[in-house]
């Protein structure tokens, strides 16, 4: 999930020409990556030691891969001592792989905690491969998260539909292996998630409920009346393509929302389902479908808004807590922000914007989605600094200029494109504050500083190896085609102030936010011309800041009312 060198390269891998759309503004698939031969190693989603090293020897075999994960399986097992009838059961059920003659590090195969077998799956599986089989697994502190208030008790039951290779299941507390119960279409997650809930109850003779399936298509057949106290997910994302599940509910054809959907089928009276979903199902209307569901069906529990990423996906994503609880009169229920503040929400059951999630209109999609198809590179392979961190502001900084001390900038001192006079000095001595970037940050010959606690873009240049204090972060563009002084006319714009507050607003400018701002491919003498025209602005021309506005809009050959509803945002 980390947020940077998502893609193969900067100026095929990230752009947005293989999107296919209907002819209007209006995208109807994401990005074309199932190609992709990248590898991705998931990262914070088991303990390091020795896995990585053996991870990369793995890499350079030729095993095939149905062999090498039912081999780990196996010695998994055995190094183990899961029970007899389980170990019988599992080497009669899989009789069609063949066991390899590979040594597993001891270090590896005591591991009971962590679903390593999984994450080697994942690192030799390609992009575009994880992509047609949903292989982007959730990280175990999110799923540790979700689960944290789960205790199953004595007759009740626990499913993940779409299971991968058992992270939930694994990481449920507090329940018997005959609890649990999982669902996935992948033969190889499912062998990885019945081999980590053999050994974690490896005294256990009752063989894991784990079932190849394609759950949408199958469940209501497989499970029959059976239903479950908790449902908790990450499900598909994405529209669902080929043979369609037929929903009377979700007409998006998104299967995160048919996930959702058909799984509160199988919720028992009282029970709770927790998804993790692209948060974009809360805010477009495409997705209103989902929101009247959850809106008129269920009862709202909680949502948490999350701003990292799954690598390899832009979108942000949310945990969704609802339960089968009678719903009467008004509703209460928590958002909980990606810096941990908690607030309570009320709405009627009879509305459908229930969410503190911003919304888009046909019109602010229809521009981002046109913004959008021109995407060519991105900031999320450029270097970040924060500013410093004295620890003590009132004792280190000081209000006038005297011997030894130099400027410091605040993000109050932030303007668009100039600072302003610095309020502040200080004696700028590395060992002695609290946290400090690198000297290559501050001294760099140019870069460009934004405020950080604010509702709107705010860039600055500076080329006079400026300090920052920590309300103030640093930014070292790399974009393809673009000067320094051309990405900060982008980042200035009233079209990217538009993008930033309609997709995240947020009242903080966050780095992974900032990462995922698309920008297009341009010619050498756009980039002179917006370049010379920064360099005006930087004079104080005011004229210059809207000539800007006009080139990028020229850019996008927007109309003049779509050219008043991003400049209304201002």
């Amino acid at each position: 999930m980390k947020e940077s060198n998502f893609f193969i390269s900067k100026a095929t891998q990230r752009n947005w020409d293989k999107l296919q759309h209907d002819g209007g503004d209006r995208l109807t698939s994401r990005a074309n990556k199932s190609r992709s031969q990248k590898i991705i190693t998931p990262e914070g989603y088991v303990m390091a030691g020795s896995l990585p090293r053996f991870v990369e020897e793995l890499r350079d075999t030729t095993y095939p891969i149905d062999d090498l994960i039912y081999t780990l399986c196996a010695s998994y097992i055995e190094h183990n001592r899961v029970s007899e009838a389980n170990k019988n059961r599992f080497f009669a059920e899989y009789t069609q792989y063949q066991r390899l003659g590979l040594s597993v590090p001891r270090q590896i195969l005591k591991n009971r905690q962590d679903d390593w077998i999984g994450f080697i799956y994942q690192s030799l599986t390609t992009e575009g491969s994880r992509i047609l089989k949903g292989l982007y697994y959730t990280k175990p502190v999110i799923v540790s998260e979700m689960l944290s208030d789960i205790h199953v008790l004595s007759g009740e039951r626990f499913l993940d539909p779409c299971c991968g290779s058992g992270i939930f299941l694994l990481k449920v507390e507090h329940a018997e292996l005959e609890q649990l119960y999982g669902i996935d279409n992948d033969p190889l997650a499912v062998m990885i998630a019945k081999t980590n809930l053999m050994v974690k109850y490896n005294a256990s003779t009752v063989y894991p409920q784990i079932y190849q399936m394609d759950f949408l298509q199958h469940a209501a057949s497989a499970l029959g009346d059976l239903k479950f106290d908790y449902i908790v997910t990450n499900p598909p994302w994405g529209t669902e393509k080929g043979k369609l599940h037929h929903s009377e509910t979700i007409h998006s054809k998104e299967k995160a929302s048919l996930f959702f959907t058909e799984s509160f089928k199988f919720l028992n009276k009282n029970g709770i389902q927790h998804f993790l979903l692209p948060s974009s199902l809360m805010k477009i209307k495409v997705h209103a479908d989902l929101r009247r569901f959850v809106t008129h069906e269920t009862r709202m529990e909680s949502i948490k808004c999350y701003r990292e990423r799954f690598k390899g996906v832009f979108t942000d994503f949310i945990s969704l807590k609802v339960s089968k609880k009678p719903v009467f009169g008004t509703q209460n229920y928590t958002v909980t922000t990606e810096n941990n503040t908690v607030s309570r929400k009320e709405f009627k059951p009879r509305e459908d914007d229930f969410c503190a999630i911003p919304m888009l209109n046909d019109r602010d999609e229809a521009i981002i989605s046109k913004v959008e198809r021109q995407r060519h590179d991105d900031l999320s392979h450029s270097r970040w600094a924060l500013g410093i961190i004295t620890g003590n502001n009132a004792k280190v900084l000081k209000e006038r200029p005297a011997k030894g001390l130099e400027r410091i900038y605040t993000g109050k001192d932030i303007g668009k494109y100039r600072l302003r006079p610095a309020s502040r000095y200080i004696k700028y001595h590395r060992p002695d504050f609290q946290q400090c970037a690198k000297d290559e940050f501050y001294r760099a010959p140019e870069k460009l500083v934004y405020k950080f606690v604010s509702s709107h873009l705010c860039f600055a240049y500076d080329n006079a190896q400026s300090l920052f204090l920590n309300s103030a972060n640093i930014l070292i563009p790399e974009v393809d085609g673009m000067s320094i002084k051309t990405v900060m006319a982008f980042l200035n714009s009233s079209l990217f102030n538009f993008l930033y507050v309609k997709r995240f607003g947020d009242l903080k400018i966050l780095k992974g936010n900032l990462s995922a701002l698309p920008f297009p491919k341009i010619t050498e003498d756009v980039n002179a011309k917006l370049s010379a025209l920064v360099d005006e602005a930087l004079k104080g021309d005011v004229g210059a800041v809207e000539e800007i506005d006009k080139v990028i809009f020229d850019l996008y050959q927007f109309d003049t009312e779509e050219t008043k509803i991003i400049s209304e945002l201002q």
